[in-house]
């Protein structure tokens, strides 16, 4: 019984030796197994942070051999630079901007899987602004210029045959509160929210014009990790990889579970609003953290047409989900993913 179990533990081992050099994947020299990483968080939101919270309370982490630590660093710049010099072994980030950006610098950071398939923003009008129709010709509240917020409006605007610009003004207000205040007061006719601010705010009376979670499929909070990292631990970014997949497949398909996994692990929020803002985010996230890779196709020629990247950035440069393919095909071999 051990000699077969045994071998065939070996020849796993040889099926992925062979896969990851087939891949360009072969791991550098008398390089280990990381047996702990590091993931740096931006955002304690229950809709960026559920997946990795319950692949933790669950102890699939632990499954794949792996001791988690979670930093959490407040801004995108500042976890990048950590993962950049090493600081941390993987990101999880919202916006794909960011990310594409650096990468067009050279810098060693790249995409290898996304948590939200779509844009995490719920739009709330003012009272008596119901419908996108109503949004001509007023002004929509985003974060600040440049911002993905900013990015999101103009992409939906467009989308529906509305002009940023012409047809609606954006115009920078702020962080949430800010943005909030001023809908309240009528100084601006819709702005988009996270989805538990979208809950209060809803609760207040302001009407929901749109989730887009449901209507903008470009990727937002997304996984990242150094090439550096990859080719030298190829095998640990797998495991990473399998744990989080799922994650966040059983905040996919468990809600109530999930739920008081993410509180178990330190989330925090009242029951009731965390509970009607799963409604929102969830048709955003992933099943097995695939990148759709149109959507951040959109944010690069947006980029590219703004001048901030030069023309000859590729998404394929900012990507690469070769590990995670090899995370997904055990999973489903194994049964732990549809």
């Amino acid at each position: 019984m051990n000699f077969k179990f045994n071998t065939r533990n070996s020849r796993l081992k040889i099926a992925f030796a062979l896969a990851v050099a087939l891949l360009g994947l072969t791991p550098s020299a008398g390089a280990q197994e990381k047996k702990t990483v590091r993931l740096v968080t931006v955002s304690f939101s229950w809709n960026s942070a559920l997946p990795g919270a319950v692949a933790l309370r669950k102890g699939y982490y632990k499954e794949q051999g792996l001791a988690l630590e979670s930093v959490f660093i407040r801004g995108g710049p500042a976890a990048i630079a950590a993962l950049v010099s090493g600081d941390a072994d993987f990101g999880s980030i919202g916006g794909a901007q960011a990310i594409m950006r650096s990468r067009a610098r050279g810098l060693d950071v790249v995409i290898i899987g996304s948590i939200s398939s779509a844009v995490n923003y719920v739009v709330i009008g003012a009272k008596g602004v119901k419908s996108l129709a109503d949004l001509k010709g007023k002004i929509v509240g985003v974060t600040g210029a440049g911002a993905f917020s900013e990015f999101a409006m103009q992409t939906y605007l467009k989308r529906n045959k509305l002009e940023p610009g012409k047809d609606v003004t954006l115009r920078a207000v702020g962080n949430t509160t800010m943005r909030a205040v001023a809908l309240e007061n009528g100084l601006i006719a819709a702005a988009p929210f996270s989805p538990d601010d979208a809950v209060r705010l809803i609760a207040k009376g302001y009407p929901m014009i749109v989730n887009l979670g449901e209507a903008l499929p470009i990727p937002e909070t997304i996984i990242v990790a150094r090439t550096e990292l990859l080719a030298k631990y190829p095998e640990t970014a797998k495991r990473f990889l399998k744990g989080l997949i799922q994650g966040i497949h059983f905040v996919k398909t468990n809600k109530a579970d999930a739920i008081k996994a993410g509180y178990e692990a330190g989330l925090k929020g009242e029951p009731d609003i965390v509970n009607k803002a799963y409604d929102l985010f969830a048709p955003a996230l992933t099943f097995d953290l695939s990148v759709g890779t149109e959507g951040l196709q959109q944010i690069l020629d947006e980029d590219i047409r703004n001048g901030l990247v030069d023309k000859q950035m590729t998404v394929d440069k900012a990507v690469d989900t070769r590990i995670l393919k090899l995370a997904q095909q055990e999973l489903r071999r194994d049964g732990r993913l549809p």
